[in-house]
């Protein structure tokens, strides 16, 4: 038999195989349908004509009983039972089982006889599972389109290839500094016009210049290279999630049955692609997730029809891209859950106390299900009752760095709703500093950026909070969150907080600035630091230096347990520290104007000087400043002269002016205040008490 037409005949029977199991799973789940029964007794009988044609004689007896089978239902002389798609799955199963031992040319023991027996007499035979048997034989089979590398390879290629997105950043930093490098040159060479060496000089730099922009150019080859070179190898690792959700239908249904009750499974998305680890992380999570929907969740027959519902519940997994994330929707037609017997329930298993069981709003309540060893069950049963449940979900989705969501509506509906990144290897991060200190931060934690000035920012109890479009947050300190030595005196201005987003819960974190988002390639930590608080793994950034990725997961722990912040109380410090505003003392006597400034500075105004209405109006033009004193008798533009020309500037229409002169006639103080002075203070009087409570007066 040539090789090449089993093949052909593994990849067409994978496809009639699927459409089996799916049409089959569907018949039981919405009833006969004369069109889906005929499209899959023609898979059967495309298997059974192919496999006669390739002389594999007891694979087409399986298929042919099969048809018969689905011919009788199209005809509606047998009735749909749950016994009957038993047999058909069964059936499948042996139709996988010997096609796979077609293929490798093993041994699969498949009792073929008992399967066909079983067919027509409608009795389930007691066989080895044949779907384990064809996933060994599958195993054993050596594709020849096809190279056969270990897990360990690949994610070792996927590894020197994010380092490669690395190097790359770096040849970009450098490409950079060589462009700053030719600007100074270039500007350099301009003031050489006429120096000797001129010609030779524009020579080098004319040919430096074309260095870098082929170097450009080759750095622009080598983006497309690596984008190119990264993006197949990635593809090498994501599979679709029916990798993992083929057999969950099955589960569901065995699982129902167990419990006598009527259960349908509907899966929308299974094309959504996934990296292999994040599958491999997801499976269990999604398992644990569909008991405790078939334990917990949905209800008895007799239990749904007193609540007005129809006999068989409902449960639906969809998964569809989000931005750069995968969503997955869990949700079933349920109970829900009751947020008071989850409390009653934290509380007598002694994982919290009621005075924290109380202060839990219903949609907080609803999380404690996540924590270790709880569980509403009173019997422990081979599904549930271990209390490990949620926990293995909880610590899963933190471990591949998604969110879990949780929305229920008690006596209706539970909907699981789990984000997650594409892949481990490579995700978007938000570049930040705290306390000159470089840390990333997954973006998908992030939904804004703050800048906060004391009014923003209120005190509720012991917590300072902040309040963002009427939601109320809770502001934490990264710098007191990981110990960081302070390195700022004082605060000024505003402040930077990162609005983070975790299990439908919101934390405003503190920090010192953003720079911006990357990509990063994920690095783990090691086995000696995998357990240091805060931080998930390591980068390394486009400019070369090393960054910790921050655990969102652990922040939001302190969230209602951390060391309160006391901002507040930081920005009246910086006020009382702060120079009180800025003063510019203008006249020609340097016994005159060193005096003023003396006086003001010992007060904790910040003063500059100027000898003359000339400099003065230059120094305004690059200033700013908050009140001028003036002398009037100087050379050039005079105290007068000065003032009316900085009320006719924008910025200086409104700030103070103090006439501080030996002129004292009332003609003079006329005109002191026709030019737009607001004190006149003549020499002669001038003591330091006048000068600093006029001061104080118009500018505090």
């Amino acid at each position: 038999m040539v090789s090449k037409y089993l093949d052909i005949f593994r990849k067409e029977a994978e496809e009639h195989l699927q459409a089996l199991r799916q049409g089959i799973l569907g018949l039981e789940q919405t009833g006969f349908s004369a069109e889906r029964v005929h499209e899959i007794l023609r898979s059967a009988h495309t298997l059974k004509g192919s496999a006669r044609m390739l002389d594999l004689g007891d694979l087409a007896q399986v298929a042919h009983r099969m048809e018969d089978l689905f011919k009788e239902l199209e005809e509606e002389s047998r009735e749909l039972t749950p016994t009957l798609v038993d047999l058909l799955l069964v059936g499948t199963d042996a139709l996988e089982a010997l096609i796979a031992q077609a293929h490798s040319g093993g041994e699969v023991r498949v009792n073929v006889e008992a399967v066909i027996e079983g067919l027509q007499t409608g009795v389930l035979p007691e066989l080895e599972a044949p779907r384990a048997a064809a996933a060994a034989a599958a195993e054993k089979a050596a594709g020849t389109d096809t190279v056969r590398a270990s897990v360990e390879r690949l994610d070792r290629l996927v590894n020197l290839l994010g380092e490669m997105l690395i190097v790359r950043g770096l040849f970009a930093n450098r490409s950079r500094q060589l462009d700053e490098l030719r600007g100074r040159l270039e500007a350099f060479l301009r003031r050489l016009r006429k120096a000797e060496n001129y010609s030779l000089l524009k020579e080098l730099f004319d040919d430096f210049s074309r260095l870098a922009l082929e170097l450009d150019q080759d750095i622009l080859n080598l983006n497309y290279l690596t984008e190119e070179v990264h993006a197949g190898a990635m593809e090498l690792r994501m599979l679709p999630l029916s990798t993992i959700t083929d057999d969950m239908q099955r589960t569901v249904r065995g699982l129902a049955r167990d419990q006598d009750k009527e259960i349908g499974l509907t899966i929308r998305g299974d094309e959504v692609e996934l990296d292999r680890m994040m599958l491999e992380a997801l499976k269990p999570m999604l398992l644990h997730l569909l008991r405790n929907a078939v334990d917990h969740g949905i209800e008895s027959p007799d239990e749904r029809q007193r609540a007005g519902k129809s006999a068989a519940g409902r449960i639906e997994l969809s998964a569809r891209y989000e931005g750069g994330f995968v969503r997955l929707d869990l949700s079933d037609d349920g109970r829900g859950i009751d947020p008071e017997k989850v409390r009653r329930t934290a509380v007598d298993k002694r994982l919290i106390s009621e005075t924290e069981a109380s202060a839990l709003s219903d949609e907080e309540a609803i999380y404690l299900i996540l924590r270790p060893g709880f569980s509403t069950r009173e019997i422990i049963t081979d599904i549930s009752g271990r209390g490990v449940g949620m926990d293995v979900v909880k610590t899963n989705i933190d471990k591949v760095k998604g969110n879990l969501v949780i929305h229920s509506q008690p006596g209706r509906s539970t909907r699981m709703t789990l984000h997650l990144p594409l892949t481990l290897a490579v995700i978007t991060g938000l570049i930040i500093e705290c306390e000159a200190e470089t840390y990333a931060v997954p973006l998908h934690y992030v939904s804004e950026i703050l800048r906060l000035g004391e009014q923003d920012i209120v005190t509720e109890g012991s917590r300072e909070v902040v309040r963002v479009r009427g939601a109320t947050i809770p502001l934490i300190s990264l710098r007191e969150s990981l110990g960081l030595k302070k390195t700022q005196s004082g605060l000024t201005g505003r402040v930077t907080a990162l609005v983070l987003n975790f299990r439908d819960r919101q934390l405003a974190c503190l920090v010192s600035r953003s720079l911006g988002t990357q990509e990063l390639v994920v690095k783990a930590m090691g086995k000696q630091l995998r357990s240091v608080e805060f931080f998930s793994g390591a980068t390394i950034l486009g400019d070369g230096s090393p960054a910790l990725i921050l655990s969102i997961p652990d922040l939001f722990g302190l969230g209602a347990t951390g060391q309160a912040t006391q901002l507040r109380r930081q920005f009246a410090a910086s006020r009382a520290e702060a120079k009180r505003g800025r003063v510019l003392v203008v006249d020609d006597s340097i016994t005159t104007r060193t005096m003023e400034k003396n006086i003001l500075e010992t007060q904790g105004y910040e003063v500059a000087v100027a000898i003359s209405g000339e400099e003065a109006l230059s120094q305004v033009a690059e200033n700013d400043y908050d009140l001028v004193v003036s002398d009037v008798e100087m050379p050039g533009i005079d105290g007068f002269e000065l003032t009316r020309r900085l009320r006719q500037m924008e910025r200086y229409a409104e700030v103070p002016v103090i006439i501080c002169t030996s002129l004292a006639s009332d003609e003079h103080k006329r005109l002191g205040i026709e030019v737009g002075a607001q004190a006149y203070i003549v020499k002669g009087s001038f003591d330091q008490g006048t000068l600093l409570q006029t001061v104080e007066t118009l500018i505090g």
